[in-house]
């Protein structure tokens, strides 16, 4: 068959043919799970219509360290002896996995080509790079991934060959844990959001979920309005709707503290939530960073979310440089860690935060007296991680974009609503501090997007378990918004047609709908041809 395939080529390239590329991706990996590394794979991905023989091809490993470009697997080379031993021919929708064996035993008959000899910590971690080529002079790079590019430019350690298909890479670290002391079972890899999706920007393809080896990524689309008010979970459950990377979210009565060892659902008791019952909450009680997502996708540029949230503003007893963000985003991903976003790590460094999509972002802060830089704020701000970068919240390497801000400092803390909306690239976040007049912001992104609904938390706060205040939420409907919906319920009708009327004239926010400063003819000609939808 290889045979066939080399005399087709070179008939076709004799003949002045242009030949499409083998559509081969890089589907999944995980490069850096808990202790050994045990569990690192790659799988690769037939997106195209023919079978396709890869035998031979290269899945090339490298970094930026001289004369260390990592271990390097031939196709078919089960023995990593340099010999091909065998033909592998990867059918349309195929899966072929080069991973480890004890990733075998968890997942069985998922490996096709086991680490010679089944050894773990193969696949490198820091700031790393794994392209599928074919060899020749010169190779043809059929797919590429980058990884924690956010430690130095690519321009300087990754080869040129390989940067089309990239688009940056991935930015921030990706941990995939597994079950241990301080950790759940919450074991989470980097997979493309549809298998073969592929735009040739890692940012955008890639998102941070359950591990398939072997078997389709593909998260149930969300199609229907999802509530979630956790009030038929217990307290300590996992709520199934979510899957955590250091520890999964939590069902959690606000009003009860827990402070027991080993388990601290909620650090702090607080008021219920205006729906009462339980909320649920994303914190990893042996301190730092953690996120949850959720196991639905998002498809063609639309989400929704409508959440309940406690928010506290004050930053009392915070000592110099400490800080407590929250990211809550869609139509993107989150990486492990949740490294605070908009913020410097040191004087010259950017932040870390792998975040992509739109999302709200909070941070209470302190002043850093050895980083003048590092703010003392209360600020909920409304921004577009993109396919994620430097989101420092000053200087020419930023490359978030920040659509507004809201000073928190006069609020007391308490329970508030948050909703955010993309529709086929228009953006509008609404802040309810007074539950009748919230405050909007809007902004536009790239349009046609996939990807998921996360929330993100860290603190740097020492062991002051006092002041932590982690993501609890409440109420939590994640939908597919329609234009002219005013009331979100999901339908376009005469109540939407209503509520335009009541507020004719006025700046009412959400009846609104163009989000132009007032309640006109045009809101009331977008719900007129917008009608129907939904319902």
């Amino acid at each position: 068959m290889k045979r066939l395939v080399a005399l087709s080529l070179a008939l076709a390239l004799a003949g002045g043919m242009a030949l499409a590329q083998p559509r081969i991706v890089i589907n999944e990996f995980t490069y850096d799970d808990l202790s050994s590394d045990d569990l690192e794979f790659i799988e690769l991905y037939n997106a195209d219509t023919v079978a396709v023989d890869i035998t031979g091809w290269i899945v090339d490993c490298g970094d930026q360290l001289t004369n260390d470009n990592n271990r390097d697997f031939v196709i078919g080379d089960l023995n990593e002896d340099g010999t091909v031993d065998t033909t592998v021919v990867l059918p349309p929708g195929g899966f072929y996995v080069i991973g480890t064996s004890a990733l075998n035993t968890r997942y069985p008959g998922r490996v096709n080509q086991t680490f010679s000899p089944g050894t773990a910590g193969v696949i490198e971690n820091d700031n790393e790079w794994i392209a599928l080529v074919i060899p020749g002079n010169p190779r043809t790079v059929v797919d590429a991934v980058a990884y924690e590019t956010n430690r130095s430019a690519i321009t300087s350690w990754v080869p040129e060959d390989i940067r089309p298909q990239l688009g940056g890479g991935l930015w921030g670290n990706y941990q995939s844990l597994e079950a241990g002391g301080t950790t759940d079972d919450a074991f989470m890899t980097i997979g493309r959001w549809r298998d073969g999706y592929d735009t040739n920007v890692n940012g955008r393809d890639f998102g941070h979920f359950r591990p398939t080896p072997g078997a389709s990524n593909n998260l149930p689309a969300l199609t229907s309005r999802l509530c979630i008010n956790f009030d038929n979970y217990n307290v300590g459950d996992a709520p199934a709707e979510f899957t955590g990377s250091y520890r999964n979210p939590r069902a959690i009565n606000p009003t009860q503290g827990d402070r027991t060892s080993g388990t601290g659902f909620n650090p702090n008791a607080i008021p219920a939530s205006p729906g009462g019952g339980n909320a649920m909450m994303v914190y990893d009680w042996a301190g730092g960073g953690n996120v949850a997502i959720a196991n639905y996708v998002f498809e063609n540029g639309t989400a929704g979310y409508d959440l309940q949230i406690y928010i506290n503003p004050s930053n009392s007893g915070f000592t110099a440089g400490q800080v407590e963000t929250w990211m809550i985003g869609l139509l993107g991903s989150p990486e492990s860690v949740h490294n605070h976003p908009l913020f410097l790590e040191t004087a010259t460094t950017g932040s870390a935060n792998g975040m992509t999509g739109v999302g709200w972002v909070f941070r209470r802060s302190t002043a850093a007296t050895t980083n003048p830089t590092q703010p003392t704020e209360m600020k909920l701000r409304l921004v577009d991680a993109g396919k994620s970068g430097d989101s420092r919240l000053s200087g020419s390497a930023n490359t978030w974009t920040i659509y507004g801000e809201i000073d928190l400092t006069s609020l007391e803390a308490g329970w508030y609503r948050l909703r955010l909306e993309v529709i086929d690239g228009q953006v509008k976040g609404l802040f309810y501090a007074d539950p009748n007049n919230p405050t909007v912001i809007t902004g536009t992104t790239a349009t046609g997007l996939v990807g998921g609904f996360y929330i993100g938390y860290r603190e740097s706060l020492g062991n002051a378990i006092a002041r932590v205040n982690p993501v609890r939420v409440d109420n939590v409907c994640l939908y597919i918004p329609v234009q002219g919906d005013v009331n979100v319920d999901g339908c376009v009708d005469d109540a939407d047609l209503l509520a335009v009327l009541f507020a004719f004239g006025g700046n009412n926010a959400e009846a609104d709908v163009n989000s132009d400063g007032i309640v006109d003819d045009a809101d009331l000609l977008i719900v007129l041809f917008n009608f129907g939808s939904g319902c």
